[in-house]
């Protein structure tokens, strides 16, 4: 495919706030959180791109968010029918994190606006993770489809061809149809046909069987989680399949804390579906890769250059699936890789418990059941073999889009993930084969 001039540019004179400014004076003469002008706002942000906001506008919607009751750092959001100035808080503090000079991973993702609450059982968890995981990936498929047609959405600039739009589609399906078939109706995708040959489901169907399903207050996320710092077509992408991965690193990181508990409780044989269901849902997000992959070069260096300050290296949920398998090394725990998680590496370093040190001390303590065992050896070498296959995948995308450019957040990039290639999961199943029986 022949490179695509881009050439970054200023879009901030090209489209006038105005409207949205007007919108704004409406809006504050009752100042009701529900009644606010997201979509005018959000309109504006993706014509001109976040870095490119006017400063004016900025200032005012900072002036507007004062007045609003601040969000605790802990807290997670309850899915409302009815925006409260809580989620509007939430929102304006993911839009000015640039103009507050505390724009990072979290921020750029838009996490605090995608974080779903979750209890019962491991399950209902990740039942959670897949109807979030569709949600995301169904508007990415709108979009891309959308961009063929005579109007397509915001950030436009440099449209793909037809050609690619279809691979994007099929890719975002591979990774749609495993949590498609556990939670949507049956008929809507075909077992057989996924077993047989996976991507083949019908794209455009497909999204609009999920979309269906959303509700108010699932458009307005999927709405507001959508901030590109620059207006370029692929960044759309960019960040739904980064949120993809992020929603999947969550669910994983609350299976393998269960997995701890149970076998604090000496419930190996729970312990071991956990881990197993962490292991099946890595390998069902690894075409997320692929996906990523059809960014063209070009592109993601003009918009990247927008994204200073967010690097993946501060993804808590990855860090927090890592520290949960094993404790990392004094090394990792101080290297930047969890140094840019400063509330992950605190956790560590008070002693949290792993499934690797909770398996080696019920080992030690109680005779082992060699079903149990066996077992537990079995998820824990799948997920461990997963995992490799999902560094050596991020590595070679890696390479491919960056070449010899550090990583965005101030990160060396390729040479950083090159290093740690060799890095395990569990390390302790390497050395020590009684582990896993």
């Amino acid at each position: 495919m022949n490179a695509v001039p881009v050439v970054a540019a200023t879009p901030a004179r090209a489209h006038s706030p105005a409207g949205l400014v007007r919108a704004l004076d409406a809006w504050q003469h009752t100042a009701d959180p529900h009644a606010f002008p997201y979509a005018t706002l959000l309109s504006h942000l993706r014509a001109v791109g976040k870095h490119f906001l006017p400063v004016e506008l900025l200032d005012r919607l900072a002036t507007i968010r004062d007045t609003l009751p601040a969000v605790p750092a802990d807290t997670v959001p309850v899915p409302e029918s009815v925006p409260s100035a809580r989620f509007l808080r939430t929102f304006l503090d993911v839009v000015l994190d640039k103009h507050d000079d505390r724009y990072d991973y979290p921020s750029y993702t838009a996490q605090p606006l995608l974080v779903r609450p979750v209890s019962g059982s491991w399950e209902t968890a990740r039942r959670v993770r897949d109807e979030l995981l569709l949600l995301l990936l169904a508007d990415l498929v709108r979009f891309e489809r959308r961009s063929l047609g005579d109007d397509p959405a915001d950030p436009h600039g440099t449209p793909p061809q037809a050609e690619l739009v279809a691979k994007r589609v099929r890719l975002a399906v591979r990774v749609m149809e495993p949590a498609a078939l556990r939670v949507l109706a049956p008929g809507t995708v075909d077992p057989a046909a996924v077993a047989a040959v996976p991507g083949r489901t019908p794209g455009g169907p497909l999204a609009r069987a999920v979309l269906r399903t959303a509700t108010a207050y699932d458009e307005l996320t999927l709405s507001v989680s959508m901030q590109p710092v620059y207006v370029l077509h692929d960044e759309y992408l960019f960040l739904r399949t980064l949120q993809s991965f992020e929603t999947t690193f969550s669910f994983m990181s609350a299976s393998l804390a269960a997995a701890v508990r149970c076998l604090d409780e000496k419930r190996s044989e729970e312990a071991a579906v956990l881990v197993d269901a962490v292991a099946g849902v890595l390998k069902e997000s690894l075409p997320l890769f692929s996906l990523l992959a059809t960014m063209r070069p070009e592109v993601f260096r003009t918009f990247r250059d927008f994204t200073e300050g967010a690097s993946a290296i501060q993804s808590q949920g990855y860090k927090t699936f890592e520290s949960l398998c094993s404790t990392p090394t004094t090394a990792r725990l101080d290297s930047p890789a969890f140094t840019s998680v400063p509330v992950v590496r605190a956790d560590v370093l008070r002693g949290r418990r792993t499934v690797e040190s909770s398996w080696r001390e019920l080992a030690a303590m109680h005779p082992s059941v060699p079903e149990a065992d066996a077992a537990l050896g079995a998820a824990v070498t799948r997920l461990e073999t997963v995992h490799q296959r999902w560094k050596q995948t991020h590595y070679r995308l890696a390479v491919r889009m960056l070449g010899e450019r550090s990583g965005t957040g101030y990160t060396q990039g390729v040479p950083y993930l090159a290093s740690v290639l060799g890095n395990r999961l569990f390390p302790a199943a390497d050395r020590d084969s009684a582990l896993i029986g």
